[in-house]
C-alpha cells in the first residue's frame, strides 16, 4: 500500500513539535494581549472602610491576630477567587478540602458559638470585645479578618468565598510565616494575585498561575512546617484581657519543632496531608521511609464533625450548612462518600497515634498493684495536643477476677449525659479565671491561671499510671486486667454555648473515641 503521508516518518513529530510550538507562542501573545494589566485591589481603612475599629492602632489592623499583607492594607474581599473557582480545575482536591476542617473553620457551630461567648459575654470582652475576636478569626476567619469584617460597624458584605473558612486561596496566597509568634501570624498576599476571569485563560500562563498560587517548586514554605505552625500555635497576648502576661494556649509546632520527627525532616503536611496518614505514620513506626503522596482533607483529629454516622441533618448542622459546591461541582451522594473517607482517614490516624500496656500486676500488702504505660507511638506532637481545654485523653480501668466478676472499675463514660469519671488519669489542661473558677466552655479571654492534670505526651514518649486496689482476705491468682485509652474532641459544657449564644438547643453527647486498648488474665504467683 502507498504511503498516503507526504513526508516520512521522522519529519511528521517534527512538523507537530513546531505546530504546538507556534500555537504556544500565539496563545501567549494573545493572553499578553488580552490579560489585563495587575490593579492595585488593596483596601484603604480610613478611605473604603471608615467605621472599620482599630482600638490597637491603624499600623496593626488585624490585632490581636497577628495576619499580615505586603503592604499593611485589608483585602478587596469581592476580587477572591472561591473554591468553586479552583474546583473547575482541581475538582479532586477542592471535593478533598471540602470534607475537612479548614473548609468550615468558621462554620463549625461549636465554635462559632464559642467565640461568639468569648466576644459578648465574658469580662473581657466587655472591652472591644468584637476586635478582640480577631485574635481566633485570624484563623478559623482569616479571609474576613483580612477583608475588615470582624468589626462592630461591619460593611462587608457577605459573598460565598467569605463562607469558606481557612479557603484555597488563604493558603495559596502566604509569603511568609512566623510560627513562634502563632495565631495566624502570616504574611498573605491575596491582593496580588492575578485576576483571570476564567479558568480557562490559566492554560494561556500556567507558570504565572504556578507563581501566583505558591506552587510547591515555587514557594518551599508550602511543604514546611511552619505555614501549619503558625495557626496551630495559639498565644493569648496581654491586649486580650489587659491584666495577664501572654498565656501559651497551643503549642502544637513547638511540640513537633522538638521531636525526632523534625530532625529526621518529618513535616506536619508529610503524615496530615498524605493519602493515607495512618498507613505512613505506621510505616515511619516500622522505621521504614514511606512515599510521599498529597491530600487536601488536612486529616487531624475532629473525628465528630466528619462523623457520617451522625444523622445528616445534625451533622451538616453542627458544620455550618452544605459546602458551596455542593450541586454545583459535585452531588450529595460523591460529599458524602468523601467525608466518609476523611472520617475514617481521622479515626484510623488516632488509633495510629497511641499505644497502651500493663504491667504485670503484684499482690503487695494486701493490694492489686501494677501499671499502665500509655506511649505516644505514633504522633509528631504531644499527646493530645492543640487546644489542650478541650482536646483531652483519659484511661478506663476495669479489673475482674477469676469469676468474672468486676472489682474494680474507674474511668466509666455515660453515654446519656457526656458525664465521665472524673477520678480516672486525665490528661487535661484545666483552666480557672482570676476568681479561681473553673472555665470549661472555652472562654480562654478570661483565662487565667493553667493547670495539667497530666502533662501532654511528647512524641516517642511514654507516661505510667500506678494503681493500687484493696483486695479480700481471700485473693484470687489470676486478675484479668483490661486498660482503655479515650480520646475526646471537647468537653461537654462547651455545647451549652450553642444555647446560651440563641443559636438554638442542640442535643448532641460529644463521643469519646477509643484509640487504643490493652486486655490480658494475669496468673498471680
Amino acid at each position: 500500500m502507498k504511503n498516503p503521508f507526504p513526508t516520512n516518518c521522522f519529519k511528521l513529530p517534527l512538523a507537530r513539535f513546531f505546530f504546538v510550538f507556534i500555537a504556544t507562542l500565539l496563545l501567549a501573545a494573545a493572553a499578553a494581549f488580552w490579560l489585563p494589566a495587575p490593579v492595585d485591589l488593596s483596601v484603604e481603612a480610613e478611605r473604603d472602610l471608615p467605621l472599620y475599629s482599630q482600638p490597637f492602632g491603624a499600623d496593626h489592623p488585624f490585632f490581636p491576630g497577628e495576619l499580615s499583607t505586603p503592604d499593611g492594607k485589608l483585602v478587596n474581599w469581592r476580587a477572591v477567587p472561591g473554591s468553586r473557582f479552583c474546583g473547575e480545575c482541581h475538582l479532586k482536591e477542592t471535593l478533598e478540602w471540602a470534607t475537612s476542617m479548614h473548609a468550615i473553620s468558621d462554620l463549625d457551630l461549636i465554635y462559632d458559638s464559642t467565640v461568639l461567648e468569648n466576644t459578648d459575654a465574658t469580662e473581657a470582652g466587655k472591652a472591644h470585645g468584637m476586635e478582640k475576636g480577631r485574635w481566633c478569626e485570624a484563623c478559623h476567619n482569616p479571609l474576613g479578618t483580612l477583608a475588615g469584617a470582624v468589626t462592630p460597624a461591619n460593611s462587608v458584605q457577605e459573598t460565598e468565598t467569605m463562607e469558606e473558612g481557612t479557603s484555597c486561596v488563604v493558603c495559596h496566597a502566604v509569603n511568609h510565616a512566623e510560627p513562634q509568634v502563632g495565631n495566624g501570624a502570616l504574611e498573605v498576599d491575596i491582593n496580588g494575585i492575578f485576576r483571570y476571569g476564567h479558568p480557562a485563560l490559566i492554560a494561556a500562563a500556567p507558570s504565572r498561575h504556578a507563581r501566583d498560587m505558591r506552587a510547591r517548586r515555587e514557594q518551599p514554605l508550602m511543604g514546611d512546617s511552619a505555614l501549619c505552625g503558625a495557626c496551630h500555635t495559639e498565644i493569648r497576648p496581654t491586649a486580650v484581657s489587659g491584666a495577664t502576661p501572654p498565656l501559651n494556649l497551643q503549642d502544637t509546632y513547638e511540640e513537633w519543632r522538638h521531636s525526632p520527627y523534625a530532625r529526621a525532616g518529618i513535616q506536619c503536611q508529610d503524615c496530615h496531608m498524605s493519602q493515607d496518614p495512618a498507613g505512613f505514620v505506621a510505616a515511619l513506626k516500622r522505621g521504614e521511609k514511606p512515599k510521599k503522596t498529597l491530600s487536601h482533607r488536612f486529616v487531624g483529629n475532629n473525628y465528630l464533625l466528619s462523623n457520617t454516622n451522625l444523622p445528616s441533618g445534625l451533622l451538616m448542622s453542627l458544620r455550618g450548612g452544605s459546602p458551596s459546591g455542593l450541586n454545583r461541582l459535585y452531588d450529595r451522594k460523591t460529599f458524602n462518600a468523601e467525608l466518609t473517607k476523611t472520617f475514617e482517614s481521622v479515626v484510623a490516624l488516632l488509633k495510629e497515634a497511641a499505644e497502651v500496656r500493663v504491667d504485670a500486676p503484684k499482690v503487695v500488702d494486701g493490694e492489686l498493684r501494677f501499671q499502665v504505660a500509655v506511649t505516644n507511638a505514633g504522633a509528631g506532637h504531644a499527646l493530645p495536643t492543640g487546644p489542650l481545654d478541650q482536646r483531652y485523653l483519659w484511661l478506663e480501668i476495669e479489673v475482674k477476677d477469676v469469676q468474672g466478676r468486676v472489682i474494680f472499675h474507674q474511668g466509666a463514660f455515660n453515654a446519656k449525659t457526656g458525664e465521665e469519671d472524673l477520678t480516672a488519669a486525665r490528661w487535661l489542661k484545666e483552666v480557672t479565671d482570676s476568681e479561681g473558677k473553673p472555665l470549661r466552655r472555652h472562654t480562654l479571654f478570661d483565662a487565667h491561671t493553667l493547670t495539667y492534670t497530666r502533662p501532654p505526651i511528647p512524641p516517642k514518649a511514654s507516661d505510667t499510671v500506678d494503681f493500687r486496689i484493696p483486695l479480700e482476705a481471700a485473693a484470687d491468682s489470676i486478675y484479668t486486667v483490661r486498660a482503655r485509652l479515650w480520646y475526646r474532641i471537647a468537653l461537654q459544657d462547651i455545647v451549652e454555648n450553642i444555647e446560651r449564644q440563641g443559636l438554638g438547643k442542640v442535643d448532641v453527647i460529644l463521643p469519646p473515641l477509643l484509640i487504643a486498648e490493652s486486655s490480658s488474665p494475669w496468673s498471680l504467683p
